[in-house]
Formats: C-alpha cells, sequence, structure tokens
C-alpha cells in the first residue's frame, strides 16, 4: 500500500512545478490559499487529491495547515472515553448514561431498491447518529445507532477554525477598560 503521507525527510520542493501548474488552465490543479495546500482536481470537478509530493522533482509540498483547524485528542482522552463508553450496549443505556445529544440525527443515509411489476420499491435507511459534545474538551462522541440498535462510538477531533500566530491567549486578555 502506498504511504500517503509527506516523507519528513524529502526536501522540500524547489522546481516551482506546482505554481507553474496552477498557472497553467489545462492542467487540473489548484492552490488552496486557506489551507496552504495544492490539490489535483477530479475531471468531474466534485472532489480531489492532495498533492504530498511534487509529480515532477519528488521534493515535498508545503506543509499543510489543515491540521491547526482541529483539536488534538490526547492518548489519554480517547482511553478515557473508550473507559467511559465501554459497557454501554443499548441506545437507552447511551441516552440514560449521557443524556439528550446535543445533535441528533435519525437518518444518516438512505437507500432505494428499485420496484419491479412484481414488488415495490424499498427504502432502507441508514443509521441514526447522535452527537455528544459536552463529554470531552477535545473531542465529539458520536454514536451510530443501526437498525438492529447495535452501537459503534467513535471520537472525532473538534473543529476550531485556523490557529493564527497573532491570536492573544485568553488568559491574557485585557478588557476594554483596563
Amino acid at each position: 500500500m502506498p504511504n500517503r503521507m509527506p516523507n519528513p525527510d524529502t526536501p522540500a520542493c524547489e522546481c516551482r512545478w506546482f505554481e507553474r501548474a496552477v498557472a497553467d488552465d489545462s492542467i487540473p490543479v489548484v492552490f488552496d490559499e486557506l489551507m496552504n495546500e495544492y490539490h489535483l482536481l477530479h475531471h468531474n470537478g466534485r472532489g480531489h487529491l492532495l498533492f504530498y509530493h511534487c509529480p515532477f522533482c519528488g521534493g515535498r509540498a508545503p506543509k499543510s495547515l489543515r491540521a491547526t483547524y482541529w483539536t488534538e485528542v490526547s492518548m489519554e482522552e480517547s482511553v478515557r472515553l473508550h473507559a467511559l463508553t465501554k459497557d454501554i450496549r443499548t441506545p437507552e443505556e447511551v441516552f440514560s448514561t449521557f443524556g439528550p445529544p446535543d445533535q441528533d440525527f435519525e437518518f444518516g443515509s438512505g437507500c432505494t431498491t428499485p420496484g419491479s411489476q412484481e414488488e415495490a420499491p424499498e427504502t432502507t435507511l441508514g443509521p441514526r447518529r447522535v452527537v455528544y459534545k459536552s463529554l470531552s474538551e477535545t473531542a465529539d462522541v458520536h454514536v451510530l445507532i443501526d437498525r438492529y440498535d447495535r452501537l459503534k462510538f467513535s471520537f472525532r477531533r473538534r473543529y476550531i477554525g485556523p490557529k493564527r500566530s497573532n491570536q492573544a491567549d485568553p488568559g491574557t486578555q485585557q478588557s476594554a477598560g483596563a
């Protein structure tokens, strides 16, 4: 399986292929300034692939800022959340243990099979997903509940937006009257 992460030992790209590709309308490469990333656009315009290395010289692409938009969930926090949820087996136990969720998506997705002259179309609804945001300072707890009431827990990093070096530390902000 190919490595899908940048090799930190590879020197940065210096051939400027990325800049030339973005400037050339015949090459489907775009630069995402917010994330500091170069992307290869899918031919239908609905997707893209992230470049980790230059396809011309093999040099490392610029460092992405994507990770700065999300919290880091420490190993200790992940272990704590696993321990918190390990004995919960039913949706009723989820709700009695944690209370009402912050978000409740009754139907995650659906699939409809085509009908025929003999049978009507059948719709199968995807799993219910509930989200708890107050169980952790760094992770949202997602619970998938399938149609047989089986549970699947996941702990997802929380979106916090870009971290900027010019943002003041909340502990050091002064009031307007100071």
